[in-house]
């Protein structure tokens, strides 16, 4: 059954009000945003939509939707921080309704707010839903995928709730449209946007034809005969062709303007090297990164994760519906943690399932409330008391190491511990339905106050955006700039007023001396710990203008170039009228 207008308009707002307020505030965090961002900021310079660039050189890390979505977001709001977040932010509102649809369909209407408020407040959406990476993009088209799947192969029950519980049939319409949907995932991310949902909704066909009852003999004769249905079923060959003649076009003009490098590195470095080895050190325990980092992303819906845990076990045995969830979320987990490389993110496409999971839990207990579970929902507001404790003690000791003025940061655990109270009482009074709402709302001034305030308050004290800022109030623009060892946010930011909008990259210390001696009044942004190897190369009348700390990494970076009374005896002088 579909969602009703109101119930859409509730889900969008509540993930407005976490994605939107101060998106621009922050500056780009390093490395993904700045690079991704710069790389946009190219094409629209250069006019050549297809050949991803950072810096002058080919980017091969990721495909180019995140660049077209910029360029948009550049047109509405400018090139700054807010037009390099805003498709991000509004994609991601789009995956909170889907969600919300999704779980309307596959479970109940009731569930489908419930799922909506959930996806659309957990901490994790407001991280990657406020960043100019491909992140929404793919997060996005899969839960479209998984929407029109739901909606082209559900047999609705009589009473118009939940799904028949029998095996997939989809047509041909569509699994185009699935395939569709899986191309503009392509587009976003690579490989991973069109196998792991396939993936997913395969599992879930195969699971649907094992528990046929009129298939019997040994279990792998059953498999193979699972497999064999489910791909019929499902259509597959019709889903990786629209899949491919979506993404096709554009993999085919950047192989060919790129001679097929672009291609080579993307593949075999960034998702076959990703996958076996770590890159860039991010690595973790198979078993126990992702649950650690669901738990987190989840916050603070996962006060109640092993209830929720329990809960869906129990229900995918009788539930269509959270059969496919549970396939959905193993499909982007398992893969995942037996990867060399790991990220949080990666793993952001299973929220949408892991919310319908949650949204169940919640609509049932206001339902059909038992003891156990009354018992156990109290431990779980303590755990939100608990959580709102450690924000209140940790983000003041966090904040005076790193950005000292910001202690104030604190206040924000005071929600949580609000929240909790509110919510015992709620469940004492016997509303067990004010105390989730409770939740919810907890959940969103919580989120959305910590990413709307938080990162803009760290940021206030530094940062490469602050390093440059001076500059262009100081002399001419644009002016000659070079960089070394430094991170992406650096690049990006100088990059914007630089002499043909690049920052030429040093190999060494002693190429600064060169590259000064090319371009007097030159300007160099530099890791800090090579200060004292540039500095013995340049004049006399050179030194370190400005020093800043970049975010999250915390490298110092400092701004070199001609001292004060030497650059303003440089600059252009106003010719007389």
């Amino acid at each position: 059954m579909p969602i009703s207008r109101s119930t859409g308009l509730i889900v969008a707002a509540a993930a407005a009000l976490v994605l939107l307020p101060n998106l621009g505030g922050p500056p780009l965090w390093d490395d993904d945003e700045p690079r991704n961002a710069a790389c946009s900021v190219a094409m629209h310079a250069s006019g050549d939509w297809i050949v991803p660039t950072f810096n002058g050189r080919l980017r091969v890390e990721k495909p180019a939707l995140i660049n077209w979505l910029h360029l948009a977001g550049f047109a509405v709001a400018g090139v700054n921080e807010t037009g390099a977040r805003l498709a991000s932010a509004m994609l991601t509102i789009g995956t909170c309704v889907l969600t919300a649809m999704v779980a309307a369909s596959v479970c109940r209407p009731d569930v489908g707010i419930w799922a909506g408020l959930v996806m659309a407040t957990c901490l994790w959406t407001g991280v990657s839903g406020r960043a100019a990476t491909p992140d929404a993009a793919l997060a996005f088209c899969t839960t479209l995928a998984l929407w029109l799947f739901v909606r082209g192969g559900r047999r609705p029950l009589p009473d118009g709730t939940g799904w028949r519980d029998a095996p997939v049939q989809l047509s041909g319409r569509s699994a185009a449209l699935i395939g569709a949907a899986c191309g503009m995932a392509l587009l976003a991310k690579g490989p991973v946007g069109l196998a792991l949902p396939l993936g997913g909704l395969a599992l879930f066909a195969v699971w649907q034809a094992l528990r046929d009852p009129g298939r019997t003999g040994p279990l792998a004769l059953r498999l193979v005969r699972g497999w064999s249905d489910a791909a019929r079923g499902l259509r597959m060959p019709v889903i990786v062709l629209a899949a491919a003649m979506t993404a096709a076009p554009w993999y085919a003009a950047v192989t060919i303007s790129t001679d097929g490098e672009w291609l080579r590195q993307f593949f075999f470095v960034h998702n076959v090297g990703r996958f076996a080895a770590p890159m860039e050190g991010h690595s973790g325990p198979a078993l126990l990164y992702y649950p650690i980092v669901l738990l987190v992303g989840m916050f603070p819906w996962s006060m109640a994760s092993a209830l929720v845990v329990g809960h869906a076990a129990t229900t995918s045995r009788t539930t269509v519906g959270m059969r496919l969830m549970t396939a959905w979320i193993l499909a982007w987990v398992v893969p995942f943690s037996l990867s060399g490389t790991k990220l949080p993110g990666y793993v952001w496409p299973a929220y949408p399932a892991i919310a319908t999971a949650v949204g169940l839990f919640i609509a049932d207990w206001i339902r059909l409330p038992t003891w156990s579970t009354d018992r156990w929902m109290r431990v779980a507001w303590c755990s939100l008391a608990a959580s709102g404790v450690a924000l209140t003690v940790g983000l003041p000791i966090v904040a005076g190491h790193i950005a000292p003025g910001s202690e104030w940061l604190g206040l924000i655990g005071l929600l949580p511990m609000a929240g909790a109270c509110a919510a015992w009482a709620s469940q004492t009074l016997g509303s067990r339905i004010a105390a989730s709402s409770v939740w919810a709302a907890t959940a969103t001034a919580t989120v959305g106050l910590l990413l709307a305030c938080g990162p803009a308050a760290v940021a206030h004290v530094g940062g490469s955006r602050q390093l440059i800022s001076s500059l262009p109030s100081a002399v001419a623009s644009p002016v000659p700039i070079a960089s070394l060892k430094v991170p992406a946010s650096a690049v990006f930011y100088a990059g914007r007023i630089a002499t043909q909008g690049t920052v030429q990259e040093l190999s060494d210390p002693t190429a600064a001396a060169t590259f000064v001696a090319e371009n007097p009044g030159a300007h160099l942004v530099i890791n800090a710990r090579f200060e004292e190897q540039v500095s013995s190369v340049l004049p006399d009348h050179y030194g370190v203008l400005r020093t800043a700390a970049s975010f999250p990494t915390a490298r110092e970076v400092l701004l070199i170039g001609p001292k004060p009374a030497e650059r303003l005896a440089t600059m252009p002088q106003e010719q007389p009228r």
